[in-house]
C-alpha cells in the first residue's frame, strides 16, 4: 500500500507515477491518496486487516506519523518515501533524500527491523482520552508551541524549511520566554520537576532546524532521555543557541536538566499544555503517561542508532 500526501512540499505527480512504476516491477502496489490525517490512519488500518505486507508513507513526517499509528504492534512494516520539508524520520533511517531514489532503494530488498516507539496515553483538556504513538520525538509545552507557530505560516515552511523553524524558535524565545512559568509537573520514579516544557529522545535525533543532531546528553538515549526545561532566562538564550548550533549537549546549564534511563514518566499541566509527536500536535493535554515500547514497529531501511 502506497499512501501519499499530495500536499507535501516535495510531492509531484510525475514522481508519484514514477514511484508506482518502480515499485510495481517487484510488488503488487495499491496507491491511495488520503484526504485527511484520519484518512491516512484508516487506510493503514485497512491495509493491516487486508493482509498487506507493508505500507509506504510518501510525504513528510506528518504522513509517516499518521500511518505508523495503525502499524504499531502488528506484523505490517512501515516504509518511507521522503517528500516533505524536513523528513527527520527518513534522515534517522539513512534513506535517500530524493523520492525516486528512495523508491528504488525499496526494490533492493532493504532490511526490515523492529524499532522502538513511545506511547502517550493522554487525558485531553476536554476530558477525553487519546492514545498516540511517536516514532522519533515527543515534545510537551514550549516545543509543541514552536511547532504550532511554525505551522501558521505554511508558505514559509515549504519555501524556507529548516530556516523557518529556526526563525520561529528564535522569535518565540525572544517574545515568549519572559512570560513563561513552570506549570507542568513531571514525575518519573523518585525524580520530579516543575517545568515550562520537556522533550523526549529515544533514538538518534535531529533537529527541525538543520541537519546537526540535537543532543540532550553525551550518551545515547537508553531507553529514553527527557530534557526538562525548568526555567530559561533571556540572558541564557545565546549560550543555549550556541550549544544547538555546535551539537553540544543541552543540559548542564541552570534550569535545564536531563533525566537519563527513563522507561516511563507522567506529567500534569495546569493549564493544559500542547503536546507534539513527530512534529504533529495532538492538542492540549491535561495529563499523560509516556511509556517506552521496545521493538513495537517494523520499519524498512533502519540504520543503527
Amino acid at each position: 500500500m502506497l499512501v501519499a500526501n499530495p500536499a507535501a512540499s516535495q510531492f509531484t505527480g510525475g514522481d508519484h507515477r514514477s514511484i508506482v512504476q518502480i515499485l510495481s516491477r517487484h510488488h503488487l502496489v495499491e496507491a491511495v491518496w488520503p484526504n485527511s490525517a484520519g484518512g491516512a490512519r484508516s487506510i493503514a488500518a485497512d491495509a493491516v486487516t487486508a493482509g498487506f505486507d507493508g505500507v509506504i508513507a510518501m510525504g513528510g513526517d506528518g504522513i509517516v506519523h499518521q500511518v505508523a499509528q495503525a502499524l504499531v504492534e502488528t506484523d505490517v512494516y512501515l516504509a518511507v518515501v521522503p517528500a516533505g520539508t524536513t523528513n527527520v524520520f527518513a534522515r534517522q533511517l539513512g534513506l535517500p533524500t530524493k523520492p525516486v531514489r528512495a523508491a528504488r532503494a525499496l526494490t533492493a530488498e532493504p532490511p526490515v527491523a523492529a524499532r522502538s516507539v513511545v506511547t502517550v496515553d493522554a487525558s485531553m483538556a476536554d476530558g477525553s482520552r487519546e492514545v498516540h504513538h511517536a516514532v522519533f520525538a515527543v515534545g510537551v509545552g514550549m516545543d509543541a508551541d514552536v511547532v504550532v507557530a511554525a505551522e501558521t505560516e505554511p508558505y514559509r515552511k515549504y519555501r524556507f524549511g529548516a530556516a523557518h523553524y529556526a526563525r520561529t524558535t528564535l522569535g518565540m524565545l525572544w517574545s515568549d520566554l519572559r512570560k513563561r512559568r513552570p506549570t507542568i509537573g513531571l514525575e518519573s520514579g523518585a525524580r520530579t520537576a516543575r517545568a515550562m516544557g520537556a522533550m523526549v529522545q529515544f533514538h538518534r535525533a535531529f533537529t527541525y532546524i538543520g541537519r546537526r543532531a540535537l543532543r540532550f546528553h553525551p550518551e545515547q538515549p537508553d531507553p529514553m532521555s527527557v530534557l526538562v526545561l525548568e526555567s530559561l532566562r533571556l540572558r541564557r538564550v545565546p549560550a543555549l543557541l550556541g550549544r544547538i548550533a555546535t551539537g553540544r549537549r543541552l543540559d548542564g546549564g541552570r534550569g535545564v536538566t536531563t533525566w537519563q534511563e527513563v522507561t516511563s514518566f507522567t506529567f500534569r499541566a495546569d493549564p493544559p499544555a500542547r503536546v507534539e509527536l513527530d512534529g504533529e500536535v495532538i492538542g492540549e493535554v491535561a495529563s499523560a503517561i509516556v511509556t517506552y515500547r521496545p521493538e513495537s514497529l517494523w520499519v524498512v531501511g533502519t540504520s543503527p542508532d
